[in-house]
């Protein structure tokens, strides 16, 4: 294919930078290119490129790029010559050249459908979303375009005279929004409006205006041949670590820009600050407050005082918190309570407090280096690798749980396919630890070990939803630039409980890290839905939670006991109190800071079980395959959807409240029917919960995995 380029330049303190020399030779393998300056040069700049181009002029006009393209097309070049040609590249010298562009033409001919193609397109205005370029276009969006640094017109457009019209017509403006509103927004508006077909060689439309932000090196990473100058000039899209970003992925380009950055900087008297995004903590405050008493920090907080007298008697335990120093409070936990717990962790006592809900900070446990210099040990020469963050906190959960026994079944797919899976620290601040509650499947790793001693080619995050935030806000710069600079980052958002997904802008902060590369897997099928991946603008796949063996005692070995949940409830006061007063030979257990393994002897020795959570989860199932019977209510959310009208899951907290004793004495005293009760529901739920199933659906995340 012939091509012309008309090419505008704008050329500070009267220097043709390398940096255009550069593109301008790259331009020049596919296309005859001619030159106008806005501005002066002298002779000796002006030769500079005169064996690069076809012809080079120089006019100072202050209209930007569109004023040089109309004088280049209507006066300097003219539309005789350019109509000889099979397309007109526009272009302007606002960008590095950092990539070959003969993918980009390879591409681009071959969709010979088009009119008018450039190499990205956004909407400033789009904050939300981020989408395909042909689902994008159909919206109409009113500041939707193509970016007018690089643009091409095909030879039956420029034949168009609403197209010449548009170009000649073009005047100086004011200033660079007018020229947008005007001229960038107006070519799109002016082709659609005569049915010209639109297309871009990167097809996404990312959110705010693309290649002002951190989404440029992820256009980096697909071969994008361009790189905005203004990132490292005045930084208009306002983003941080930019520089550290540029640093992280100039591996994936074939040009080293940094001399470019360099020079551009020297030219222009760009003196840049260097950016520290650490958050970094008051020492000396945060010790101040653990080892001092908080009355005497309120001590001239007459407010504070007034409100603790008025409270003092009623609250001892708060009168005891206020007066005594944090680290005294904290020496006697330490002695009494984390040193009694079988933990394998050898704790140590700092004056760093303690972080909240029960987890340790490295300084903690005592050495915490050398443990996590051993356990790195086994990932340092991985080129695959599979993280699954878990929760470092002393306790344990269903999901908890859960992401261990993904690990645990990962390893016969790892040991196949040859790559690493681990288990690392939720929150990030957070020291892995060894829970006294189970025995996690493999020792986990802390994240910034992984990121230290580690480089993979390709990496696999699952992020449980509700931690999404905190991984967010808690991650480090070291992390972050880490995290840019694998050549094939892969995100799976862990959907265990889809009321706890996070609000959507989190979702894109994710998949701009990821360069897109997201996936969601739900752990029930009722929200693996394509309404659910339109929802989160992502595809989702199931992935099914792996069962333990549980112990199975028949009936007659079973005692009188109901085993609740733990979870929060408006109807669980009224519940228990129901169960005291009309069952009052039973004994009422909660499940609370209980081993795994004395949790599943509980209920296989229990007669019954009411969860108060979700509906269906681990309280409902695994009762049943211990041979007992649970009670729960139909819950939509999560219940699958053709799930039997089994006789122990209410449609309401009403009718349970209504039911619950006198079922539960039916069921005790006609054996047969509880045996086929417990029966019936087991094999319901085998239909849609059972490890040959969780072991189908993660061979197929493995398969995903390896194939991106």
């Amino acid at each position: 294919m012939k091509r012309i380029c008309l090419f505008a330049g704008y050329n500070y303190s009267n220097i043709v930078s390398e940096y255009v020399l550069d593109y301008l030779k790259e331009l020049s393998k596919y296309a005859d290119i001619y030159y106008m300056a806005d501005g002066t040069l002298p002779d000796k700049e002006l030769d500079k490129i005169q064996t690069i181009t076809k012809g080079a002029w120089v006019k100072e006009h202050h209209g930007y790029d569109f004023y040089s393209w109309k004088l280049l097309a209507d006066k300097y070049v003219g539309w005789e010559k350019i109509e000889k040609y099979d397309e007109v590249i526009f272009a302007n010298d606002s960008c590095f050249c950092v990539n070959s562009f003969a993918p980009v033409f390879n591409k681009m001919d071959a969709k010979k459908e088009l009119d008018i193609w450039g190499l990205s397109a956004a909407d400033d205005m789009n904050v939300t979303e981020t989408s395909n370029f042909n689902d994008y276009i159909k919206k109409n969006a009113s500041n939707f375009y193509i970016g007018s640094y690089f643009w091409v017109v095909r030879k039956k457009f420029f034949d168009v005279t609403e197209f010449k019209k548009f170009i000649n017509n073009i005047e100086i403006q004011k200033n660079r929004n007018d020229v947008y509103l005007k001229y960038e927004l107006g070519i799109i508006n002016m082709a659609q409006q005569n049915n010209a077909q639109l297309g871009v060689w990167d097809e996404m439309i990312w959110r705010y205006s693309t290649s002002y932000m951190r989404d440029a090196f992820n256009l980096l990473k697909n071969g994008y041949p361009l790189l905005k100058v203004r990132i490292f000039i005045d930084n208009i899209g306002g983003q941080t670590l930019m520089d550290d970003l540029a640093h992280a992925t100039v591996d994936f380009c074939t040009v080293n820009y940094w001399k470019y950055i360099d020079q551009v900087r020297k030219e222009r008297n760009i003196k840049v600050q260097k950016e520290n995004n650490k958050k970094k903590k008051n020492k000396v405050k945060e010790i101040k407050r653990y080892i001092l008493p908080p009355f005497i920090l309120d001590i001239f907080n007459i407010r504070k005082i007034r409100k603790f007298f008025n409270f003092v008697n009623p609250y001892i335990k708060k009168t005891i918190k206020y007066i005594c120093p944090p680290i005294i409070i904290d020496l006697f936990l330490f002695v009494f309570k984390y040193q009694g717990m079988k933990s394998k962790d050898k704790h140590t006592l700092s004056f760093i407090p303690r972080p909240q809900y029960g987890g340790y900070y490295p300084c903690h446990i005592k050495n915490y280096n050398k443990i996590q210099e051993q356990r790195i040990e086994i990932l340092k020469d991985a080129s695959q690798m599979v993280i699954f963050f878990n929760v470092m906190r002393v306790g344990v959960s269903g999901g908890m749980l859960s992401i261990d026994r993904f690990v645990e079944h990962s390893k016969p797919f790892a040991e196949k396919e040859n790559f690493k899976v681990v288990q690392s620290n939720l929150p990030l601040t957070n020291a892995c630890i060894t829970n006294p509650f189970f025995d996690y499947s493999e020792n986990p790793i802390d994240f910034n070990y992984i990121v230290k001693y580690t480089k993979p080619q390709k990496l696999m995050l699952n992020i449980p939803e509700c931690f999404i935030p905190l991984f967010l806000n808690d991650i480090s710069k070291e992390q972050f630039i880490w995290l840019w600079s694998i050549p094939t980052l892969c995100i799976n958002i862990l959907n265990q409980s889809n009321e706890l997904m996070p609000d959507q802008h989190y979702i894109e902060e994710l998949r701009t890290i990821c360069n897109n590369k997201l996936t969601i897997t739900a752990a029930h099928q009722r929200y693996c839905t394509e309404e659910n991946s339109k929802r989160y603008n992502c595809p989702i796949y199931l992935l099914t939670p792996f069962l333990p063996d549980f112990y199975r005692l028949p009936i007659q070995n079973k005692e009188k006991i109901i085993v609740l949940s733990p979870d929060k409830n408006e109807y669980r006061e009224r519940v228990v109190r129901k169960i005291k007063e009309e069952l009052p030979d039973y004994k009422i257990i909660t499940v609370k800071k209980m081993k795994l393994e004395e949790y599943k002897k509980l209920i296989s020795k229990a007669l019954f079980t009411i969860t108060f959570g979700e509906g269906y989860d681990g309280y409902f199932i695994e009762p049943y395959l211990s041979d007992s019977i649970a009670f729960s209510i139909r819950n939509s959310n999560f219940f699958p959807k053709n799930f039997a009208n089994i006789p122990t899951v209410y449609n309401s907290w009403v009718d349970l409240l209504q039911n619950i004793t006198k079922d539960i004495r039916k069921y005790e005293k006609n054996p047969d029917l509880y045996i086929k009760i417990s029966n019936e529901c087991e094999k319901e739920i085998s239909k849609f919960t059972n490890n040959n199933q969780s072991n189908q659906d993660l061979d197929e995340y493995y398969k995903r995995f390896l194939k991106k």
